[in-house]
């Protein structure tokens, strides 16, 4: 058993590998898959829905995987890892995921955003990745101006903390 941890969620999943391709167990579901590498952390992944074109970075125990227009952060948990993406979560920002130029800046204080809007745009590795809020709520502050170099794991929008 395999497990990462999603939005301070834990995720447990088997993978059987063989020649034909990989079958990953979620719960009581199996999904067929295969995966092809083309050069340095791009994919194409193949399942019965299609063929689809991912990109994976590393640093550490995060993996930020880009699929289908969304980036998904993942931890390695570990006993201190694991509570480090509940309390990051619950930090209530947005963050990017790795070093690169504020492209757009969607959101002002005050403003109200639903979950998973999208908030910010940073452009690193020659692709614009869209920074999503984490839950509905009100806008904080916002950090930084298009055109400006983020960091990786700069705090781009911060949500008010919820009562």
């Amino acid at each position: 058993m395999r497990e990462l941890v999603h939005n301070g969620e834990r995720i447990r999943f088997t993978v059987d590998s063989g020649p034909q391709g990989a079958t990953v167990g979620l719960g009581e579901s199996r999904h067929e898959l295969t995966v092809q590498e083309h050069g340095a952390g791009r994919f194409i992944i193949c399942n019965q829905r299609g063929s689809f074109a991912a990109r994976a970075v590393r640093e550490k125990d995060r993996i930020w995987v880009w699929l289908a227009g969304r980036i998904f952060e993942l931890v390695v948990p570990g006993a201190e890892t694991a509570d480090h993406a509940h309390h990051a979560q619950a930090a209530n920002d947005v963050r990017a995921p790795m070093p690169g130029t504020l492209v757009k800046l969607l959101v002002a204080p005050g403003d109200a955003v639903e979950k998973d809007q999208v908030v910010a745009v940073v452009e690193a590795m020659k692709m614009e990745h869209s920074l999503r809020a984490p839950r509905a709520g009100m806008v904080e502050s916002t950090f930084g101006a298009p055109g400006g170099i983020v960091d990786a794991e700069a705090v781009v929008v911060s949500l008010a903390v919820e009562e």
